[in-house]
């Protein structure tokens, strides 16, 4: 004890220095790491900045007509997407069907189809196809004018396969024609349904 007593101011100081060290290597050590680490972030970040805004400087002198320019493409990218219907519903498809009877006078039967992504566009819009399995009757002369049209339809469709059996005592055409009706996702266009006409009953109000 007399020995402890002698000496507690070197064992004192020997225990405050293993405490410092102990605090040193866990704890300023470890915040240490911590700030060259973030510092690291930063200095990354500054770089990048810089660059940006050393490459943003190089056009400075035409910035007056980014605007302009842009407006130009998006009006560019609007007259495409009207070649497009934004949607086309069991309602839309119907009147598909009905003009394609009526136009080549064929009888046609088909089953409904959805839209199915098939490639996202950069303005953040997406190319949709349609399939309609089609199966029609005709003339061979229906059949062969049905292809021309929907070869140059301005629905932009295309022909994905297509079957014909002919009985040429008949002049009878039938088979399978199966279409992509293309369509754009996007918040540009607003979807318009199809404009059905109402039969006339020749009165405005029937109970006159």
């Amino acid at each position: 004890m007399k020995a402890v007593a002698k000496y507690w101011k070197v064992i004192f100081a020997l225990v405050l220095l293993a405490a410092a060290a102990f605090l040193y290597f866990n704890t300023y050590k470890t915040e240490q790491a911590a700030y060259e680490t973030e510092s690291q972030q930063i200095k990354t970040m500054i770089t990048a900045l810089e660059s940006s805004i050393q490459e943003n400087m190089r056009y400075t002198d035409i910035q007056d007509q980014l605007e302009p320019e842009n407006a130009k493409v998006l009006a560019s990218r609007l007259e495409l997407y009207e070649h497009f219907p934004v949607e086309m519903k069991e309602e839309d498809q119907i009147m598909y069907i009905l003009y394609l009877e009526s136009l080549f006078k064929t009888e046609i039967s088909f089953a409904f189809g959805t839209p199915q992504p098939i490639t996202a566009l950069r303005d953040g819009s997406t190319l949709m196809g349609l399939v309609l399995e089609v199966n029609y009757q005709t003339t061979y002369q229906g059949f062969q004018d049905m292809v021309n049209y929907l070869s140059t339809d301005s629905r932009i469709t295309s022909v994905q396969y297509a079957s014909i059996n002919y009985d040429a005592a008949k002049d009878v055409a039938t088979g399978t024609v199966t279409l992509i009706l293309y369509l754009i996702d996007t918040d540009m266009m607003e979807y318009q349904p199809p404009e059905i006409p109402i039969p006339s009953v020749g009165k405005e109000n029937i109970y006159d």
